[in-house]
């Protein structure tokens, strides 16, 4: 199987030249790492048939479907919530 790298690159875009652009900027790189992890497991269990092209176009469309539908403003909430500042001021 690729390695994660593979899925992402230098401007935090996964794309290819006929597909759609979704911008994942503003997701951590923690949060993307870990949805990739989750994804690849998911595929790799139910899918471990797949060739690695295969593979890697599910886990690719799947991570692109994820990123489409979270709500940026509530994500960004939530980051900020949780952010160290955040938690002095709320003790």
């Amino acid at each position: 199987m690729e390695s994660l790298n593979e899925f992402e690159n230098d401007n935090h875009m996964i794309s290819d030249s006929n597909d759609e652009d979704i911008d994942d900027s503003y997701i951590t790189a923690d949060d993307k790492k870990n949805l990739l992890i989750t994804i690849k497991k998911i595929y790799e269990k139910n899918y471990y048939w797949a060739d690695s092209c295969l593979m890697k176009c599910l886990i690719k469309n799947h991570y692109k479907q994820v990123i489409k539908n979270i709500n940026k403003k509530d994500y960004l909430e939530e980051i900020n919530k949780n952010d160290v500042d955040s938690l002095i001021q709320q003790i």
